[in-house]
């Protein structure tokens, strides 16, 4: 094979490869960016957003109601989005999605969130479980009804 012929063949596969990676990756786990209402400074989320619908696969199995662990608010007053995670029934967590580290856009999990720049975990609740940041992520005061869940900014 000559140079030229190699070069191409190989910058190729890595254009293919990478193409094949960020597919791969949008078809992973995706988020939920809920509805939400914003009116002095309080962001009003229903409590029924953590519910989805997930159909069957099979004709003979009837679609099931499921829990979602958690959902994204994206405010344009905001710079980053806010995770709320279900912790219980009744109790929630509102987690700003900046990295305390270098300020990177944490990116949550079911369990966990992480930070992809430099590797930082933290808690549903926002607090640190692995470094490089010290700092836990900023938290908003949360407070629930039967069918709303009421966050302070």
């Amino acid at each position: 094979m000559e140079r030229g012929e190699f070069i191409k063949v190989c910058a190729f596969s890595c254009l293919g490869g990478s193409a094949l990676i960020s597919m791969l990756e949008g078809c992973g786990g995706s988020n939920y960016f809920a509805q939400f209402s914003l009116t002095n400074n309080q962001i009003i989320l229903r409590k029924s957003e953590f519910q989805k619908v997930e159909k069957s696969n099979s004709k003979a199995e009837p679609a099931r109601n499921v829990q979602r662990k958690y959902v994204l608010l994206n405010a344009e007053s905001l710079k980053f989005p806010i995770s709320v995670y279900m912790l219980s029934e009744d109790k929630y967590s509102a987690l700003w999605l900046q990295c305390t580290h270098k300020g990177c856009e944490v990116k949550p999990n079911d369990q966990y969130l992480v930070c992809p720049c430099h590797g930082s975990e933290f808690t549903r609740a926002g607090d640190v479980q692995l470094g490089p940041a010290a700092l836990p992520l900023k938290t908003f005061v949360t407070k629930t009804d039967h069918e709303n869940i009421y966050i302070q900014l």
